[in-house]
């Protein structure tokens, strides 16, 4: 706006909340410092993020307040009316909670310079920072399944850690995805950190300080799909993150009806992120066949933009993936085999096979059985950077993190016991650093590892008992033989 064109009988007013200008008539009372002319309707979205952000902080704050013992008086009505015996009103934890939005916006007017933003206001700004995903609950551990879990499967040496989620029905997988994320932002600090004290554990080394990195390999299906996603809103928030490289360890999805479940999809979560990070974001893709035979495989790997893929893949400091079950129609393994079977493309007696060979589950496309991974039996083969036995390697490094979501299946819900069951109870199986799953698979797991115990118990007697027996025959043989002798 040019102040030179206006006449003399105005003033000009600037805005905080949207950065304008607005002229008012010189007779005219002055606004309060933060309200819009008439006719400008105020808008949460039109607040900036600090101020929300602060909002909310200071809200839940006085919230917290009221909630603390003797915080509100003895009373426990929640009338807003309650008096004492002598007519007096006492405050009552209701009428606290309400003060709290009182307090926010007299706060606001005293350190905010933001006299407009009154109690009716907060919260539709509580509200507009849920819509910017600048708030984020975390689910309840559980961390007594945690424990009995380690003990069941006899983890007690083994340097992994096991994370249970207290979450219920349809919110199950969708909570069990963000605690991973909210573990994987951990993580990434973590090594951030150990790298930076690497390059300059004197305080020397800025610039490549500065040039760290922290790689993730992501994996496909629903689940890591919903992990990236919250990660992405994590770093968001995060100015400090470092600079991430994101790495697909396939090439997607077996179904071209099916692409969203690719984990090159996911990228587009963190293509949003502004100048106002420290890090950027980098990507390393996965183009190729989705599967080949083994004689392929090895030929494919020579190609120069797939190849490329392959060699950065030592680099990656945090694996991302979940698993499926063998035996459940919802995975992509076997959805796949499955479609070639209906196309004619492969003999059914192919996955009979698989079966026999005690195919449980996969990770990244490669089944594996109660005793190890299946190499020969699959007849197809997925390309994906690591086998199962690589991630196993990986697993064993002190600098490197394999993480696990072994939830209920996220289409329908049905736990995956048979195929979590043996990367937790065989040795050759277990892939993970950070095993992370709900409260219902944990049970069930745990009555899974009961019941092959009574189960194992009932067979040794009868083993000893069937040894018995024979024993006991073979001494009436001796008998019966010694008295014909005589």
């Amino acid at each position: 706006m040019m102040r030179a064109s206006a006449p003399v009988d105005v003033y000009f007013v600037r805005s905080r909340a949207s950065n304008l200008e607005f002229c008012f008539p010189r007779n005219a009372p002055p606004p309060m410092e933060g309200t819009m002319p008439r006719g400008k309707r105020w808008r949460p979205s039109d607040e900036d993020d600090d101020l929300i952000f602060a909002v909310c902080h200071k809200f839940l704050y006085q919230v917290g307040k009221t909630c603390e013992p003797d915080a509100a008086g003895s009373s426990s009505s929640g009338d807003s009316d309650a008096s004492d015996d002598s007519g007096k009103p006492v405050k009552t934890k209701e009428t606290a909670r309400r003060g709290a939005a009182a307090a926010v916006a007299e706060w606001l007017k005293e350190e905010w310079d933001r006299p407009d933003l009154n109690r009716e206001r907060i919260y539709p700004l509580f509200w507009e920072a849920v819509r910017r995903n600048l708030l984020f609950l975390q689910p309840p551990p559980e961390k007594a399944l945690a424990i009995q879990l380690r003990k069941a499967y006899n983890l007690g040496d083994y340097e992994g850690e096991i994370h249970v989620v207290n979450a219920r029905n349809e919110i199950e997988s969708n909570h069990l995805n963000t605690f991973t994320a909210d573990l994987v932002h951990s993580l990434i600090a973590k090594v951030s950190k150990a790298k930076e004290s690497k390059w300059r554990p004197s305080g020397e080394g800025d610039e490549e300080a500065d040039a760290i990195k922290v790689h993730l390999g992501m994996g496909a299906g629903y689940a890591a799909a919903q992990v990236a996603k919250r990660l992405a809103d994590r770093l968001r928030s995060d100015p400090k993150h470092p600079t991430l490289v994101l790495h697909a360890l396939s090439s997607g999805g077996f179904l071209v009806n099916d692409p969203h479940k690719a984990p090159v999809t996911y990228f587009s979560y963190f293509s949003e992120f502004g100048s106002n990070t420290k890090g950027t974001i980098e990507y390393v893709a996965l183009y190729s066949q989705t599967v080949v035979n083994d004689q392929e495989y090895k030929q494919l790997q020579l190609n120069p933009g797939i190849r490329k893929s392959f060699e950065q893949k030592t680099e990656i400091d945090i694996v991302i993936s979940s698993l499926a079950d063998g035996k459940h129609k919802h995975g992509l393994l076997v959805q796949y085999l499955n479609h070639l079977v209906s196309e004619g493309e492969l003999d059914i007696s192919v996955l009979e096979n698989m079966r026999k060979a005690g195919w449980c589950g996969d990770v990244q496309f490669r089944p594996y059985s109660e005793t190890g991974p299946l190499l020969e039996e699959c007849p197809v083969r997925a390309v994906t950077l690591f086998e199962i036995n690589e991630l196993v390697e990986m697993a064993k490094k002190d600098d490197r993190y394999v993480v696990i979501v072994a939830g209920p299946c996220g289409e329908c819900g049905e736990p995956k016991v048979d195929a979590i069951h043996p990367l937790l109870k065989q040795k050759t199986l277990r892939l993970w650093t950070h095993f992370v799953t709900d409260a219902q698979t944990a049970r069930r797991l745990l009555q899974h590892v009961d019941e092959e115990n009574r189960l194992a118990h009932y067979e040794e007697s009868e083993r000893s008992a069937s040894k018995q027996n024979d024993a006991d025959q073979n001494d009436a043989d001796a008998d019966d033989n010694a008295a014909a002798t005589r």
